[in-house]
C-alpha cells in the first residue's frame, strides 16, 4: 500500500553482513545525549509525519537526553536504501518495517528478539492476533502500528445487490460490463501492493503460499484453481493486470470506467470527492469454498546490533500507548492495535462494518524467506497467466522452481 500501506521494507541481502548500532552519544550543555535513529519510508512525503512528529516530541519531553532521528526513504528506494545502510554498518536503532519481512531479518540475524520485553500487562492491552502476525517461529520480533482491512467496493447505481460469493462476483462483473460497457472488476498485479490482493483468493480457496514447515506450495491445486479462476475476469473486461496498480482502481472508478474492485478504508475521502457521478458503496468480500483475507500489519522492529536496545524498546512501548496509537490507526482509516480501540465510534460506521466483518476470517501474509524474491516470482506468474502467456499451472510450477532454488 504506497497510500497504505504498506510499509514494505524488504531487503535483498545475501552473504555475510557485520551490523553496527546506529545509537549515537553527543555532548550538550545538559551532558550526554543519546540519539535514536528510526528508518521511516514515505516520512519527508507526509506519510504518518503528523502522527509519528507528536508522538516524537511528547517522548522528547520525557526523555530529555534522548533523541529521535528520522531517516527517511522513498518509496521506490527502500530496498537498495536499507541495503546500503546495513553494508555501511548503520543499521537504524528502530524501523517501520511490513511484518511479512521478519522472517529474513530474523533470519539474517538482523532482528532483534522482543519476545523477553513484552510484560503480561503489554500483552494484555493489544489484540492478540494482531500481536502475532508479527511473531516468527513463536518468537516476537516485531510490535504491530498499522493493521488494515479489506472490502469490496461497488457501483451502488448500478448493482443493487452486491455479490457475496465468487461465482456471484463473476457473473455481476461480466453483467455490469455487458451492460454499460465499463471494467466489471480489477485485478491490480503491482509489486507494491498486488501480492495481497491475489493472497485475498487464494486463502479464500484453502490455498497457502507456504506449508506449517515454511515449504513452498505455490503451485497447489487450489492456488492453481484459483489462478483459473481469477482468468475467468477478462470476460468482464478487466483493465490491464500488468499496468494497472492498486492505486489506480480509485481513479477508473471516479472516471466511471469500473464497476468494481477490492481495497481498504483508505479510499473514502478521494471516493467521496465524486459520489455524485459515481455512488458507491462497500460489502464483505466475496465468499470462495471459506471466507478469508489477508492479515496486513506493519511493525516497529528494533536492530539486533543497536547498542541502546532498551530505549528503543522504551519508545516502541511509548508509541503503544491509546493517545499516540490511536492517531496513526485513525490516519488511514487502519483496524485496532490495541484493545481501548475496538469500541472506537469509527468502526460502528455503516462504512466501516463490512471491513471489520472480514477480519475474524483473516490470514496473516506468508512468511517467507526473502519477500521481495517471492513478490516478483509470485506476481510474474499471476500476470503471465492473467495476459494468456502461460497456463495457470505452468506459470505456478515456474515460480515454485524459481523459489526453491533461491
Amino acid at each position: 500500500m504506497k497510500k497504505l500501506f504498506m510499509l514494505c521494507l524488504s531487503a535483498i541481502i545475501s552473504g555475510s553482513v557485520i551490523l553496527t548500532g546506529c545509537t549515537q552519544k553527543t555532548n550538550n550543555e545538559s551532558g550526554s545525549k543519546t540519539t535514536l535513529k528510526m528508518l521511516v519510508p514515505g516520512y519527508e512525503g507526509g506519510y504518518l509525519k503528523k502522527e509519528l512528529d507528536s508522538g516524537i516530541l511528547a517522548f522528547e519531553k520525557e526523555n530529555p537526553n534522548t533523541k529521535i532521528e528520522i531517516i527517511s526513504v522513498g518509496w521506490e528506494e527502500l530496498n537498495s536504501k536499507i541495503v546500503q545502510l546495513y553494508q555501511a554498518g548503520e543499521a537504524p536503532d528502530i524501523m517501520l518495517t511490513g511484518s511479512r519481512t521478519l522472517k529474513q531479518l530474523a533470519d539474517m540475524g538482523a532482528a532483534e528478539d522482543l519476545t523477553n520485553y513484552i510484560t503480561d500487562s503489554f500483552k494484555s492491552k493489544r489484540v492478540e492476533n494482531v500481536l502475532d502476525t508479527a511473531k516468527i517461529d513463536g518468537k516476537q520480533f516485531g510490535i504491530p502500528m498499522a493493521f488494515s482491512s479489506r472490502a469490496l467496493y461497488y457501483r451502488s447505481d448500478l448493482i443493487t445487490t452486491p455479490p457475496t460469493t465468487w461465482d456471484e462476483l463473476l457473473s455481476t462483473a461480466i453483467d455490469v460490463h455487458t451492460k454499460n460497457n465499463i471494467s466489471g472488476f480489477a485485478i491490480p498485479t503491482d509489486l507494491t501492493s498486488g501480492t495481497d490482493e491475489i493472497l485475498n483468493f487464494i486463502y479464500q480457496n484453502n490455498g497457502r503460499i507456504v506449508d506449517e514447515k515454511g515449504n513452498f506450495v505455490i503451485n497447489s491445486k487450489e492456488n492453481i484453481e484459483t489462478v483459473d479462476f481469477l482468468k475467468k475476469f477478462t470476460k468482464a473486461g478487466i483493465p490491464d493486470p500488468v499496468s494497472t496498480s492498486r492505486s489506480d482502481q480509485v481513479t477508473l472508478f471516479k472516471n466511471g470506467k469500473l464497476a468494481m474492485f477490492v481495497s481498504g478504508p483508505w479510499e473514502k475521502e478521494e471516493l467521496d470527492k465524486g459520489i455524485e457521478k459515481t455512488p458507491y458503496k462497500v460489502a464483505v468480500l466475496p465468499k470462495g469454498k471459506v471466507s478469508a483475507e489477508t492479515l496486513v500489519t506493519d511493525s516497529y522492529v528494533i536492530s539486533s546490533k543497536s547498542t541502546n536496545k532498551e530505549m528503543a524498546w522504551k519508545f516502541v512501548e511509548f508509541m503503544g500507548q491509546q493517545e499516540y496509537q490511536r492517531p496513526v490507526s485513525e490516519a488511514f482509516g487502519w483496524f485496532p492495535i490495541l484493545k481501548a480501540e475496538e469500541n472506537d465510534e469509527r468502526f460502528k460506521s455503516e462504512f466501516m462494518k463490512p471491513f471489520a466483518e472480514s477480519i475474524k476470517y483473516g490470514v496473516t501474509e506468508p512468511h517467507v524467506p526473502n519477500w521481495d524474491e517471492f513478490n516478483k516470482s509470485f506476481i510474474t506468474a499471476i500476470q503471465k497467466a492473467l495476459t494468456n502467456q502461460s497456463d495457470s499451472k505452468s506459470a505456478l510450477d515456474l515460480s515454485q522452481i524459481e523459489l526453491n532454488k533461491k
